[in-house]
């Protein structure tokens, strides 16, 4: 398989074809949410809490970046949040899902948000 990647090199900026194995063995892991109506702004700050305290505690999460959407609306398609993981490997991303503490941090999520979409890539 092949992916799809920016290259800079000073001013310059290409799209470039590369290998998906060639670029390591990190894992981004997003999810689009829509929230709610009935979702409260705690309920929503409590979510981005759950999830930003799991970095450390789930063996190989590196990162998460959590916002708001802020592309006009016509363009959301009712989607209001959204963050981004980032995982050492494939195997620490499996390990993650049936973490106890993840575990709570989703049902947090689904309590939050009506609609989820997930997408996984090797970056």
């Amino acid at each position: 398989m092949r992916v799809m990647c920016r290259v800079r090199t000073g001013r310059r900026a290409w799209l470039a074809a590369a290998p998906s194995d060639t670029l390591g063995g990190m894992i981004r892991h997003i999810l689009v949410l829509q929230q709610r109506a009935d979702a409260t702004p705690e309920a929503i700050e409590a979510c981005r809490v759950g999830l930003d305290a799991l970095v450390g505690v789930v063996p190989g999460l590196i990162d998460c970046h959590w916002g708001h959407n802020i592309a006009p609306e016509e363009r959301r398609g009712g989607f209001t949040h959204g963050f981004t993981m980032d995982f050492v490997d494939q195997a620490s991303l499996d390990a993650y899902g049936p973490h106890p503490q993840h575990q709570v941090a989703a049902a947090k999520v689904r309590e939050t948000f009506e609609r989820v979409i997930v997408f996984d890539f090797a970056m």
